[in-house]
């Protein structure tokens, strides 16, 4: 198991920022891979290549994504 990243939200609350989005993605990504769920690895491997930052192009400021917020829930829930 990898360490939990933080979640860091936009000034509005609802967004998380493009870092925030971006490790988020990169955790869940290896966390599925490690329990053999390529269904799920696929959906984070597919978020992770759409938010990873590019050569020349800025960083999303803020991301909102539903399937990236369930994947956080399921690791955030008390």
């Amino acid at each position: 198991m990898n360490k939990i990243p933080p979640i860091q939200r936009t000034y509005d609350g609802h967004a998380l920022t493009g870092e925030c989005a971006h490790m988020w993605c990169l955790f869940l990504m290896n966390e599925a891979d490690m329990a053999d769920d390529v269904i799920a690895y696929d959906t984070y491997k597919a978020l992770y290549d759409m938010f990873k930052p590019k050569p020349g192009v800025p960083m999303a400021a803020s991301i909102y994504c539903h399937d990236l917020e369930e994947g956080i829930k399921q690791w955030t829930k008390s």
